[in-house]
This record gives C-alpha cells, sequence and structure tokens, in this order.
C-alpha cells in the first residue's frame, strides 16, 4: 500500500491553504493566465476567454511572508493597548516601585559609559536610528543612557509622560512595540509622535534590584519598522545584563557606605569612650561600671556592622525594643527615662539601616546632647499609626551645642538610612532645654 502522500506537497493544496489563512491576499494579487502544456491561448482579435490560473507565486509570496513577520511578532509581544489601561497610573505611582526606583541612585544622574555602551549595541542589533534606557517615576521618563537623539536630546535627557511610549512596558511589566504609532489608537496623540517624530518602538522590561519595573530598554524608529522576534530577545538579553549592572552598583553602594560609616565609628568610638570615662569619674563609678559600659558599646557594635555577603545585611529578626536597649544601654539607665512603645520586629534590612540612625543619634547625645551632663535624660517612645512607624526621641536637661547640629557626614548617614534606604522622614526641633527628633518610616519596609 502506497505511503500517503505529505501535507503540502502539492502547489495547489499550499494556495489553498494560504486563502483560507490570509483570504484577502486574493485583493492584492490578480490572476494571470498561463496556457496548459500543448495548448496555445487564443490571440483572435475581440476573443476572450476565462483564465482559470491561480494568481502567480511571485505576487502571492512577498505578501504572504511580510504579514506572517507581523503575525509572528504579534504572537510573542504585546502589543500596546488601544487605550490607557485602567490602574495604568497607580502603576506608576507606586510606593514600593518608585523606593525600588530611589534605592538605584540613578534619576537624574550624569551618563554612565557602562549604559551608553548598552544602548549603541541596541542600535546596531535593530538597525533604530536611537537606542535608549529610560527610567520612569510618576511624573517623567528620565533617560539614564541614550544614542541617536538630537542636540536637545541629549541636553534634556528627559521628557514628561506625555511624550512617553517607555510608561506603558512599566505599567503592564511586559515587552511592547508597535509598527507604526501615527496609526495606532493610543499612541498616535502621544506627544513624542508630533514632537520627536517616534513612529516605531520596541520596549523591554527593566527590574530593580527589589523586582519593580523602573523603565524600559528601548529601540526606536522615525520610520515604520517591523520588529524581528530575534531583536526582541536581544533587547531581552541586553536589559538582563543592564539590571546585572543595576545590582551590582547598589551593592557596591551599600558597602561603600558601610565602609565609610565603620571609619567614621572608629574616629567616634574615641570620643564615647572618652566621655564615658568623665561621666564615670564624676559619679563617682569603679572601673566594673566603666567595663561593663564598655562592654555594651561592643555588643551594639557587633549588632551594627554584618559587612558580609558583599554588605548585605544578614541574621535573625529583631524588636525595636532590643535593638534600642542594646545601643542605648552603655550611656547608663540613669539617663534613660523611657523606652515604651508596641512591639514592632525588624527585618535585616530594616534593622541595620535603623541601627545606623539610632547609634549615630545616640552617638551626638553623648558628644553634644543630654548624655553629656549627669542630669541630661533621654526618651524614646514609638507608635504605630496606620502605615507608618512613628519614633520620637526626646533629650532633655542640656542644650544642644552648635557641634551638635546637624551637618557633615554623621547627618548623612542618617539621612540615607532613615530616607534613602528606609524611604521614611526625619524631623529635628532645636530648644533651650534640648532637643526633640521625630521620625516617620513606611511599615512595609521595616519587614525587609
Amino acid at each position: 500500500m502506497a505511503s500517503p502522500k505529505p501535507r503540502g506537497t502539492s502547489p495547489d493544496a499550499g494556495l489553498a491553504r494560504t486563502f483560507r489563512l490570509f483570504p484577502d491576499v486574493l485583493r492584492h494579487t490578480r490572476p494571470v493566465c498561463r496556457p496548459s502544456k500543448g495548448r496555445k491561448v487564443p490571440q483572435t482579435a475581440g476573443s476572450s476567454h476565462k483564465c482559470n490560473g491561480p494568481p502567480a507565486l511571485g505576487l502571492i509570496i512577498p505578501w504572504v511572508e511580510r504579514h506572517a513577520r507581523k503575525a509572528a511578532l504579534m504572537a510573542t509581544v504585546p502589543s500596546f493597548p488601544t487605550a490607557e489601561p485602567e490602574g495604568h497610573r497607580a502603576e506608576l505611582g507606586r510606593t514600593e516601585r518608585l523606593a525600588d526606583l530611589k534605592q538605584t541612585g540613578l534619576m537624574d544622574t550624569v551618563p554612565e559609559e557602562v549604559y551608553d555602551r548598552a544602548v549603541r549595541l541596541a542600535r546596531q542589533i535593530t538597525g533604530a536610528p536611537v537606542g535608549l534606557l529610560s527610567l520612569v517615576n510618576d511624573q517623567k521618563q528620565f533617560f539614564k543612557a541614550q544614542s541617536g537623539l538630537d542636540e536637545a536630546g541629549v541636553e534634556e535627557r528627559e521628557t514628561p509622560l506625555s511624550h512617553s511610549f517607555c510608561q506603558y512596558v512599566v505599567s503592564s511589566r511586559t515587552s511592547l512595540a508597535v509598527v507604526d504609532a501615527t496609526v495606532h489608537p493610543l499612541l498616535a496623540g502621544n506627544g513624542a509622535v508630533a514632537d520627536m517624530g517616534v513612529v516605531a518602538y520596541l520596549g523591554v522590561p527593566v527590574h530593580g534590584p527589589g523586582g519593580e519595573v523602573l523603565g524600559s530598554f528601548c529601540a526606536i524608529d522615525s520610520e515604520a519598522h517591523e520588529w524581528s522576534q530575534e531583536q526582541l530577545k536581544a533587547l531581552e538579553d541586553i536589559a538582563g545584563i543592564v539590571e546585572s549592572e543595576i545590582r551590582l552598583h547598589q551593592a557596591l553602594a551599600e558597602r561603600q557606605l558601610l565602609v565609610e560609616e565603620l571609619n567614621h565609628r572608629v574616629k567616634n568610638l574615641f570620643t564615647v569612650v572618652s566621655g564615658m570615662v568623665r561621666l564615670s569619674h564624676s559619679n563617682g563609678e569603679d572601673a566594673s561600671e566603666l567595663e561593663a559600659r564598655l562592654q555594651a558599646l561592643a555588643k551594639a557594635h557587633n549588632l551594627l556592622a554584618p559587612i558580609i555577603e558583599a554588605g548585605k545585611p544578614v541574621g535573625d529578626r529583631i524588636s525595636l525594643r532590643d535593638l534600642l536597649t542594646t545601643l542605648l544601654t552603655p550611656y547608663g539607665a540613669q539617663h534613660i527615662t523611657a523606652l515604651d512603645g508596641p512591639e514592632v520586629v525588624l527585618g535585616p534590612r530594616a534593622s541595620t539601616s535603623l541601627s545606623l540612625a539610632l547609634h549615630e543619634l545616640a552617638t551626638n547625645a553623648a558628644k553634644y546632647g543630654a548624655l553629656v551632663a549627669a542630669e541630661g535624660r533621654l526618651s524614646v517612645r514609638w507608635g504605630v499609626e496606620g502605615d507608618a512607624l512613628n519614633i520620637l526621641w526626646e533629650e532633655t536637661g542640656r542644650a544642644t551645642t552648635e557641634q551638635g547640629k546637624p551637618e557633615g557626614f554623621g547627618t548623612r548617614l542618617i539621612s540615607m538610612a532613615i530616607e534613602g534606604q528606609l524611604d521614611g522622614t526625619l524631623h529635628t526641633d532645636l530648644r533651650p532645654e534640648g532637643m526633640t527628633r521625630r521620625i516617620t518610616l513606611p511599615r512595609q519596609r521595616l519587614a525587609e
């Protein structure tokens, strides 16, 4: 018994399937009469004949190939939505995403060759005239890296969201492509089309260390451009390299901060120990009491220096009360009038950042504030209100000296720990009888 003939080997069968898959191909081709073998087409004047031959393959094949490429790309790259998606603005302004973006320290910074090299490579691979690494917050997009922009674009390096395609990559958290934005329902009215000449766009998400989408790594053309699957995959691979560089950048920054803190604390250590000796002597304390304070200070130091695994904090979760007790015990129980608040548990990263800030506050109090004088007093109270943790640090019994006003590396350290790493706020109120510091921290950052 003869084997069945494989499907698709017949030209007529292939054309029939083409017409079923692409019915409008018939509108783009016309029949071409070919005489059957051994026959001649009648050529007499005024004669007419019916041509039953199929459309010429030379006309069909380019059309099929062109539309097959478009269909293949649409199957692998989600198209832009036809209208602004529900929740789009909320996603751009989501607190966790903006915090991840802020932690990278890349917004509104100078160009860096490692990122510029990536966008140049994107241009070479896609053949597009422009390549961008765009970071998007809730107000604008900032071009951390660019290649191919005009002089104005190179100088400004940012646009409002009214001129951004990348914002939709961020809110959808997926790659997006458009062949011709001038006829797209959502994009045709985007300012980037009219003012910047953007017609075609291929963008892939760029993720931050926290897993949030920070922006888009994209290629842009001023003419209609049919992007290939290979170009999409190449941009995704390069974006992965960019993400690794961002993580490395942040890890090195954290490590450098901790190294600077250790150097700073070594210098402060002599001042703190000297103050403890002086205070112990004035109060008539014996050597054993001073030794106990120094041992407590050493424990606090061990708590504050988890510089292992490339600067990443490690260890078990601890309570805020235990952290404060460890940090403040060296300064004497007679100075601490209150450690009052509900149970608050801190994750490794949060405990390290908060330890750095609280230790700096205690050091300043011992050098310039309430813990310098025997009559000085310190109270720390905290409470949870909604999604925020509020800490009230209050010093009384001695006015803070001019030297003690926030400035220098210590202030920078407190700001980076509270505001930069924990997305909190710190307000200081200096008074003749002492000072008050109010720290507010988002609760979701405390578990990290």
